[in-house]
């Protein structure tokens, strides 16, 4: 994949790539854009492919951000930079969870039971812990 610049005082492009039956690539894309939105900064710094695969009859979603377009869609990523599978309500419990640093903050009730759903593997991530936390930042609520 090759490097896009990242735009000039404006703010990443969010696309829908390929969809699938039952699949969550809009939702997802609704998310990431709505984080692109709040921190367009933080996105046009993420060079990265993310793969999310949530538990039961759902496909893997891709998220692909290269600076000036991120693009969602349906379907595995054949060489992502981090993995991150979990059961729906807990990645959105990740993503509402207030942050300290990038992470889920430890000192509010619900930093801590985010943090206990990777400590506990109910929430799995494989990849770069770095991006985790810039993916975090970008998606926060």
């Amino acid at each position: 994949m090759g490097n896009r610049p990242a735009p000039i005082g404006g703010v990443p492009r969010v696309r829908l790539g390929e969809l699938r039956e039952g699949g969550l690539a809009p939702a997802v894309a609704a998310i990431v854009e709505r984080g692109v939105r709040r921190r367009p900064a933080h996105a046009a710094a993420v060079i990265a492919v993310v793969e999310l695969r949530v538990q039961g009859p759902y496909p893997p979603v891709r998220v692909t951000f290269q600076g000036a377009e991120i693009t969602v869609e349906d379907g595995p990523a054949s060489a992502a930079d981090i993995r991150i599978e979990g059961e729906l309500t807990d990645l959105i419990s990740m993503m509402v969870a207030p942050t300290v640093g990038g992470l889920p903050s430890p000192m509010n009730a619900r930093g801590r039971v985010a943090l206990g759903m990777v400590a506990s593997r109910r929430v799995r991530v494989r990849g770069r812990v770095g991006l985790m936390r810039r993916l975090l930042a970008i998606v926060k609520t």
